[in-house]
């Protein structure tokens, strides 16, 4: 083993020692995103803007054979151009 070479141990329990806790964060982020209070403080507004993006990203990610990259119909389980499994 080379001095390069380290592992490196992560802790994922650390950040969910309060049960619910993290997950009532996420709650709350949700409800303000999606509307459920009035005006946005102006210092989430790069949250929102990143959100969106990403959902509208996935949208279009949803809707592309991930194989052939061809255009899918809602639904499909399979692509009508290469046949992949989606």
């Amino acid at each position: 083993m080379s001095d390069n070479d380290k592992t490196v141990f992560v802790n994922y329990e650390k950040g969910s020692q309060e049960p619910g806790l993290e997950q009532a964060y996420m709650e709350l982020g949700k409800a303000y995103y999606e509307g459920k209070f009035e005006d946005p403080l102006p210092e989430l507004l790069p949250l929102f803007d990143k959100i969106t993006r990403l959902k509208k990203e996935n949208e279009k990610d949803e809707n592309v054979c991930p194989h052939c990259k061809s255009e899918l119909k809602p639904g499909s389980l399979f692509c009508a151009q290469c046949g992949q499994r989606i």
